[in-house]
């Protein structure tokens, strides 16, 4: 395989970034076209649909523009290297940077895929200020090596796109399980700022437990100690989740001096500096965890309000109008706990109805867990696929997903991967497969491949057995 190395400025036709129509003139929004900002970017390779959309307007008077189909859409403003191809004209905002890629040279796709694999080169690449920023002239001067024949191109894309295909399905089942929470949730509760059900409205303060306000956790953590107390920071959150894989760690003798903040299962916590507004559940995994200075600690009063009915309220788009309110700074960003506390809230008395959500609430998220685990694996086996594309000695275990990855198999990814066929064949032998559908799906690829004589059969006096040709 011949690599070849040029700068992004080589192989690309143009790189503009995006722009954000003035919002005070509210004819520019809520148009056609749609108009992409950070939080559309959650792994997908191709970005199909916008939260957002601006108008015809917008454009004719300048205040945005639209990229071609097949740009490669890259952040470029806080969370550097998150991005996506788009298949038709959208505009974006000015967090995002789009590229148009010169054909003659590389792929679309595969530039997309080398901006995955590389992402930690572009936060490298940024200007380290409070928010990191990777402007245009130095992102054109980035090296990028890549194979050169198309044909192996092509085929780089195809084993990716195998994987990323995955991946997008499991997003999207996810993003539907989460809207029909939320739906589900404003039937039962109404929204936070209109309180349509005219429930009371209880300032925050006043539905902890006893004993434990609202407060952030430890002002000066030290350096990260080994099997020393766990804390979390504003960026340990996202999406509503915790990642836990990479908490740091304070002395024992610093955590004491901040108990109050100890996690307890069932406590909320709620990012307030820089980024507002990001809440996560304490689990039983985290129970013990403390908390770092950007983030407070809210333990509902479940003799008031359920803790997931109370969760989901903070996680609504209602109760970030009602913060953003309160949030003070501009460079820096923060709410202080006074306002935090302050703010009111509708709250059902029916504990009984509270329970009722309960209840559909862990019946969805047990779902959403399974598929997140799922979708974890598949993003450990793309990155190692990735690394392949470009570094010809890495090895790949499919194992873990073998289930998910036959499905979208044809005959010839089986035919070209011996190994890949032996592993199926001995999945089947043994029955091994974890449900009907990918049983069925083997079986069928099997009978096919025994028809075209790629795999044979051989009977030893007791069993019949299946083998590579």
């Amino acid at each position: 395989m011949e690599f070849v190395n040029y700068k992004i400025n080589d192989i690309a036709i143009s790189i503009k970034t995006g722009k954000t129509p003035s919002t005070k003139e509210k004819l520019y929004f809520e148009g056609d076209i749609p108009w992409i900002t950070t939080s559309d970017l959650k792994g997908q390779k191709i970005l199909n649909f916008t939260e957002k959309t601006i108008s015809e307007l917008a454009l004719v008077e300048n205040e945005a523009f639209t990229f071609k189909e097949n740009t490669i859409i890259i952040s470029t403003i806080g969370e550097i290297g998150k991005a996506c191809i788009i298949k038709k004209p959208m505009a974006c905002n000015q967090q995002l940077s789009g590229i148009e890629i010169d054909e003659n040279f590389i792929y679309p796709d595969l530039f997309y895929y080398w901006v995955v694999k590389n992402q930690g080169l572009l936060n490298f690449k940024a200007n380290k200020s409070i928010i990191s920023i990777l402007n245009n002239k130095v992102f054109k001067n980035i090296a990028i090596t890549f194979p050169k024949q198309k044909d192996v191109q092509r085929d780089l894309i195809a084993q990716l796109d195998q994987i990323q295909n995955l991946i997008d399905i499991k997003v999207r089942i996810i993003k539907i399980l989460d809207d029909l929470t939320k739906s589900t949730f404003l039937k039962m509760f109404g929204d936070a700022v209109n309180n349509t059900k005219k429930f009371p409205l209880k300032k925050l303060k006043d539905l902890t437990k006893k004993g434990k306000i609202i407060t952030y956790g430890i002002v000066q953590a030290g350096p990260n100690i080994e099997n020393g107390v766990r804390y979390l920071r504003s960026g340990d959150i996202k999406n509503g989740v915790i990642n836990a894989d990479n908490l740091l760690r304070t002395s024992h003798e610093i955590a004491n001096k901040f108990e109050r903040t100890k996690c307890s299962f069932g406590d909320i916590i709620m990012t307030i500096r820089a980024t507002i507004g990001d809440v996560a559940l304490i689990d039983e995994d985290l129970d013990g965890v403390n908390l770092s200075r950007g983030t407070a600690i809210i333990s509902p009063n479940e003799k008031i309000v359920n803790k997931y009915v109370l969760f989901q309220l903070l996680s609504s788009e209602g109760f970030k109008f009602l913060l953003n309110k309160d949030i003070k700074g501009s460079t820096f960003k923060e709410i202080s706990l006074s306002k935090l506390r302050e703010i009111k809230i509708p709250i059902s008395k029916d504990l009984k109805l509270q329970e009722q959500f309960e209840k559909f609430y862990l019946d969805l998220n047990s779902q959403k867990n399974k598929i997140q685990k799922s979708l974890l694996i598949l993003e450990q086996l793309f990155q190692s696929i990735l690394h392949k594309s470009f570094n010809e000695d890495v090895e790949i275990k499919e194992e873990l997903i073998f289930d998910e990855l036959i499905k979208s198999l044809v005959l010839n990814d089986l035919k070209g991967n011996k190994d890949r066929l032996q592993y199926l064949i001995n999945l089947f032998s043994e029955n091994k497969l974890n449900d009907v559908d990918s049983y069925n799906n083997a079986r069928n690829k099997l009978f096919e491949l025994l028809d075209e004589n790629v795999i044979i059969q051989s009977f030893d006096g007791e069993k019949t057995n299946i083998s590579v040709k």
